[in-house]
């Protein structure tokens, strides 16, 4: 069994042939920019042979900018309020968004931005009195525990149930 296996390895040994080191292939790239109107000839596979001017003709690839979204949040367990919508036509935008604050007032503002007028905004805060059981809620919370100390902590917290792999 030594002997075959020898064997085999002094065949394979002599009929693979080390491949020879091939040089390194180097690319160079030359760039030419040149505003000379000089015609070539094209092919074209449906209209055959075309004359064509490079190079004289600008192509400009700006797009009309236009786009418009919109969201809104209403979290109830933190109390977080808000959305917002924005358009854009050309060179003007047009926007608003609202927010309730933290104590109880929404502000709500709208917004404009154009080349003639620059951007312009108008802020409205608008007063609704807090619910009386919420008042009283509060200062519960701050009393538990921080009497003396001259000062409240309150903790934001967010809870999201979210369906993984759904």
């Amino acid at each position: 069994m030594l002997k075959i296996i020898l064997l085999l390895g002094a065949v394979l040994f002599i009929t693979v042939e080390p491949s020879p080191v091939k040089p390194k292939t180097l690319y160079h790239t030359k760039v030419k920019h040149d505003e000379g109107g000089e015609k070539v000839k094209l092919k074209h596979h449906h209209l055959g042979e075309v004359e064509s001017d490079l190079g004289s003709e600008h192509v400009d690839y700006y797009d009309y900018p236009m786009y418009k979204f919109e969201y809104g949040v209403k979290d109830m367990k933190t109390g977080d309020h808000k959305s917002q919508w924005e358009m854009r036509d050309g060179d003007v935008v047009k926007g608003s968004y609202t927010l309730d604050e933290p104590d109880g007032t929404q502000r709500i503002v709208e917004y404009r931005a154009d080349d003639k007028h620059g951007f312009e905004a108008i802020v409205k805060t608008i007063v609704r009195p807090l619910h009386r059981h919420h008042h009283l809620a509060e200062q519960q919370r701050g009393a538990e525990g921080l009497e003396g100390q001259g000062h409240h902590h309150h903790v934001g917290q967010s809870y999201s149930k979210l369906k993984k792999y759904a």
